[in-house]
C-alpha cells in the first residue's frame, strides 16, 4: 500500500499540472522509478523528501 505522502504529493502535482515525467527529470530519475515509488511498489529511505523539494523546485522556480 502506498504511504500516504505520496498520495498527498500525487494529488499536488495533478492540481499543479505537474507530470511524473516532469517529476523525474526534475530529480534526475528514471521516470520508472519514480511510479514505482509513487505507486507504493519501491520505498527508499529519504524518498519522501527528495521528491517533495523536487516538486517545490517544479512549481515555484527560484528566478
Amino acid at each position: 500500500m502506498p504511504a500516504q505522502w505520496t498520495g498527498e504529493l500525487v494529488g499536488k502535482m495533478h492540481n499543479a499540472g505537474v507530470t511524473a515525467k516532469q517529476l523525474a527529470a526534475e530529480m534526475g530519475k528514471n521516470p520508472k522509478y519514480v511510479s514505482q515509488v509513487l505507486n507504493g511498489h519501491y520505498s527508499p529511505k529519504k524518498a519522501e523528501t527528495e521528491f517533495n523539494e523536487a516538486f517545490k523546485r517544479l512549481v515555484s522556480p527560484e528566478a
